[in-house]
């Protein structure tokens, strides 16, 4: 097939530079994987929506692999890239605009989660200009930016214990990111990650659980997966933070985990490959789903892919797996167009 494989063109960042540019590296695991297998791909670099219009419209690929995060340095507009898909009527992997628009948003995709039954933290939204309390809170809490990925604004001061520093924090993240701060109850003990790949258009396989281990932290740092966890390599948090793959869990745990997990992706919409982050409560051992992520990250060294080598996938094995999902929902979606059609003729 001619797969069309279409990712954001990472904007110049001093700042959030590493995963800007972590998009590029994906697209090129992608396009070595569907050469593997006999596809042809057409790789993209997407900049703004006319151009990437105008490629659709020339090249009219049989299906694209969707790695588009953000558009022209936004996160927010990664679901009007799906959205656009959409409208060319153009078969792509992962979720629909619909759903990444839902998941970006990290107030929205919590009400779904509570109207679900999915357990997750205490939060509240505040929006620029309001009055940024606590009431129905407990302390510590955790301050993020209510629309961004990959740890993007989330560093030790996120983490607040009393009420002069969550105002400055919301502060902070309104002048930042000029959007509203999520602020919810941080959970006190460990964080695990479950990567889904879908087995079918409705049944996900449950990879193996990671753990993220923050033992090796400094004293007194928070125990939280920060921008600089994530991306700066130099750094104490990165260094301090280790990922245990699979998780040492007792099997009534880890049930609960695998269990809630598929949950929130299910809650949300995701499609073909997914991840969510969950926290286990140390005082109780209650989990608590933290978001769930469409479309994560299939960089050599991302969580995902290291899930699936943990499942004894190989990292080709799963790209066409996610690549095939797509192809079964397109040619269901077709076969559903065609009856369509013929229920209306006289």
């Amino acid at each position: 097939m001619r797969i069309a494989v279409v990712h954001n063109q990472p904007v110049s960042s001093a700042e959030y530079h590493a995963a800007e540019w972590g998009v590029v590296e994906q697209a090129g695991t992608v396009v070595s994987a569907l050469v593997a297998a006999g596809h042809t791909p057409l790789p993209y670099a997407a900049t703004e929506a006319t151009a990437l219009c105008d490629f659709l419209s020339r090249n009219r690929p049989e299906l694209i692999f969707n790695c588009c995060e953000s558009l022209a340095g936004r996160a927010t507009f990664e679901m009007n890239v799906a959205a656009i898909f959409e409208l060319f009527d153009v078969p792509f992997t992962g979720a629909s605009a619909l759903s990444l628009g839902l998941a970006l948003d990290k107030g929205l995709s919590k009400a779904v989660f509570a109207a679900q039954g999915v357990p997750t933290p205490p939060y509240r939204r505040f929006e620029p200009g309001a009055a940024a309390v606590s009431s129905g809170l407990s302390f510590p809490l955790i301050v993020k930016p209510v629309a961004e990925d990959a740890s993007i604004g989330i560093d030790d001061g996120a983490v607040v214990h009393n009420a002069v520093a969550l105002e400055a924090r919301v502060r902070f993240v309104w002048g930042a990111f000029d959007q509203a701060a999520l602020v919810e109850e941080f959970i006190e003990g460990r964080e695990f990650n479950v990567s889904l790949l879908a087995t079918s258009p409705s049944e996900f396989r449950v990879l193996p659980i990671a753990e993220v281990a923050f033992d090796e932290l400094p004293q007194g740092r928070p125990r939280i997966v920060g921008y600089e966890a994530k991306w700066s390599e130099g750094s104490a948090a990165y260094r301090g933070t280790h990922v245990q793959c699979p998780a040492l869990l007792d099997a009534d745990t880890a049930a609960r985990v695998r269990q809630l997990a598929t949950a929130a992706a299910r809650a949300v919409g995701v499609r073909d490959y997914g991840r969510v982050d969950l926290r286990l409560r140390e005082r109780d051992q209650a989990v608590f789903v933290l978001e769930a992520n469409p479309n994560p990250d299939l960089g050599p060294q991302a969580g995902f892919l290291r899930a699936a080598a943990a499942a004894g996938l190989g990292i080709h094995e799963t790209i066409i797996e996610i690549v095939n999902r797509a192809i079964e929902r397109s040619a269901h979606s077709a076969g559903a167009r065609r009856l369509v059609a013929r229920a209306d003729l006289p």
